[in-house]
């Protein structure tokens, strides 16, 4: 047999209140015999209906019908198949210098930014972050606070590593650690204006590809390109010539990335639905059983129903 439990263990304590409730309804019943002999005759009270003593007992029964099943009863379990979307994702954003051009209406970073918070609100997974320059930084391990993501993602800047230049290698290896600690499929969003000075990519990606870890790459920026302002402010950012810095984005390294993993690969993805298809590809669906508790609130609401119709029944004959 299966235990009882209850959702609301703590209103049980209300059925303190019964007894109290009882000898209240015995006083006023005996109160009401009282003036009732004192005013109306024995023959016109229905003084032969002999049941009207446990009318103040069907009325506490009642009452303590009701707190049980306010408290929430529960005996036995239903089996519920739920489906549930498991993943790792990793996003890399790229933190360089060049990020910093605003060839995109705002600057490369910020833009990056919005589109990694639209990614972290769609994953139903667990999200980590790396930034990246010349080096790469874990910013967030792997976790499905999301709050706590998109808060470490608002704090980043560029040239934040402090190791100028691009390298899509190492940010791969990095968000490749992440992704691939667990059992779990993961999977990788790299976004960057596609700038690179790796010697080591073509290894980086066939690894990728052999560990079955797919990429997809976000490129942001134009090829019209745009100048870098400097991080301290004063103008724009000029090499060791004194000629001013042009940036431009550069989809090749992103579009090899994609296409050797098994990714997808977008180009300023600004559009409220350009990135449907990343949300829908991330993760693997599983299907699970959990048992569910089954309310049995109706056993004692039904008694309370009962002892009430019993109560009225027994209240035939009243002056």
């Amino acid at each position: 047999m299966n235990a009882i439990s209850f959702r609301a263990p703590q209103l049980l304590w209300l059925a303190l209140a019964v007894p109290v409730a009882l000898i209240f309804f015995i006083a006023r019943e005996r109160q009401r015999i009282r003036i009732a002999r004192r005013f109306v005759s024995e023959r016109l009270r229905g003084v032969a209906n002999p049941l009207r003593f446990v009318r103040p007992w069907l009325a506490a029964l009642a009452l303590l019908g009701c707190v049980i099943a306010l408290a929430g009863p529960e005996a036995g379990f239903r089996v519920v198949p739920i489906e549930q979307r498991e993943s790792n994702r990793v996003i890399a954003i790229d933190v360089s210098l060049s990020m910093a051009a605003q060839d995109v209406g705002t600057s490369r970073l910020d833009a990056a930014k919005a589109i990694a918070k639209r990614i972290i609100d769609a994953q139903q997974g667990r999200v980590g972050l790396v930034v990246f320059e010349s080096a790469a930084e874990v910013v967030s391990p792997l976790t499905s606070d999301d709050d706590a993501v998109e808060a470490l993602l608002d704090s980043i800047q560029a040239g934040e590593v402090s190791n100028p230049g691009s390298d899509l290698s190492v940010a791969l290896m990095a968000a490749l650690r992440l992704a691939g600690d667990t059992a779990q499929r993961g999977d990788i969003v790299v976004i960057s204006d596609g700038e690179d000075q790796s010697t080591r990519l073509d290894d980086t990606v066939a690894k990728l590809a052999q560990r079955g870890v797919p990429v997809s790459t976000i490129l942001i920026g134009t090829a019209a390109g745009s100048t870098i302002p400097r991080p301290e402010g004063g103008g724009d950012l000029v090499d060791d010539n004194g000629q001013v810095v042009t940036t431009y984005a550069r989809p090749e390294a992103l579009q090899k990335i994609a296409a050797a993993t098994g990714g997808k690969f977008y180009a300023n993805p600004f559009g409220e639905h350009a990135l449907d298809s990343l949300a829908a590809s991330g993760g693997t669906l599983k299907q699970r059983n959990i048992r569910v508790p089954i309310e049995r609130y109706q056993w004692p609401l039904a008694f309370a129903c009962v002892a009430m119709f019993l109560g009225s029944l027994a209240n035939r004959g009243a002056e």
